[in-house]
């Protein structure tokens, strides 16, 4: 049975009782992040846990040193080797409010779960066929010092992902408050038109991806130039291409929205980057 790493502690994951997820489940009162995991080492890393550790002081909860770098790394090696996850993977770290109360807490302190999954998948590859998007419009993201984290209360992209399904679609686009497209229902969004890179920047109200920060880093560094602009639908129907980021998939296209069709060679190209990027990264590591 898989094993989860709950408040530093190796357990089963039935052995974790409903009173010590109580008020977090009710509320939905915390954050998450998800890790692609490649040669059984989690990528990106320290750039998961600094945006984590900001949704924590931005929810008012206590900060915690077990989340930090060097306490939490080796743990996620031990529990992806109890789990027997050598090669592809991705981790998935819960924080939310402990103890009992209502809207109003009787403690901040937190508690944190750590699962970790497999993939068949040991690298980022992109997809084959191109996605078939639609437009979201019966919630919009509001526009807030919460809006660039993963939180536990994810209702909009739940409903969002309803809304694709039922429609036949690939993946649905979110609006913020002012109407303007901002990101997918667990993605970033990029555009390209006549080689330069668009996104919506982050005062839009997307969440502030890591695939995103890495896509514009790789893009940047081989010469592309990338603009951090509103997004609005008629940018969709003018551009060349969409693509759309996270840090499982990596980086997928858009291949239809509407009538209109895109091409994929920036995403095959990106891919193709980004996975020298990783090669990179975890070679830092080991010699580190």
């Amino acid at each position: 049975m898989k094993k989860v790493c709950f408040n530093g502690e190796y357990v089963q994951i039935d052995d974790i009782q409903y009173k010590d997820l109580k008020r977090g489940f009710s509320f939905g009162d915390g954050a998450f992040e998800t890790i692609k995991v490649i040669n059984g080492k989690p990528v990106f890393l320290k750039h998961h846990l600094k945006r984590l550790n900001s949704a924590i002081e931005k929810l008012k909860l206590c900060p915690d040193q077990h989340l930090q770098l060097n306490f939490i790394e080796p743990v996620i090696i031990d529990l992806l080797q109890l789990n027997e996850i050598y090669e592809g993977g991705f981790i998935r770290i819960s924080v939310y409010r402990s103890g009992q109360g209502t809207y109003l807490p009787e403690t901040n302190n937190l508690s944190y779960i750590i699962e970790s999954n497999r993939l068949k998948e040991n690298s980022y590859s992109t997809n084959k066929k191109g996605l078939k998007i639609g437009v979201y419009d019966d919630i919009l993201k509001p526009l807030n010092i919460l809006s660039p984290y993963k939180l536990a209360n994810a209702q909009l992209y739940v409903l969002a992902s309803v809304f694709f399904k039922e429609n036949q679609l690939d993946d649905a686009l979110i609006k913020n408050e002012n109407g303007n497209i901002i990101e997918t229902t667990n993605s970033n969004l990029f555009i390209s038109s006549n080689g330069v890179l668009y996104t919506p920047p982050l005062s839009e109200g997307c969440v502030g991806g890591i695939m995103r920060m890495q896509v514009i880093n790789l893009a940047i560094t081989n010469g592309m130039l990338v603009y951090e602009n509103p997004i609005q639908l008629q940018h969709l129907l003018s551009a060349d291409e969409i693509i759309i980021t996270n840090s499982i998939r990596g980086i997928r296209w858009i291949g239809q929205y509407k009538d209109k069709r895109y091409y994929n060679s920036l995403a095959n190209k990106l891919t193709d980057l980004l996975n020298q990027e990783v090669v990179n990264y975890q070679t830092d590591l080991m010699e580190n």
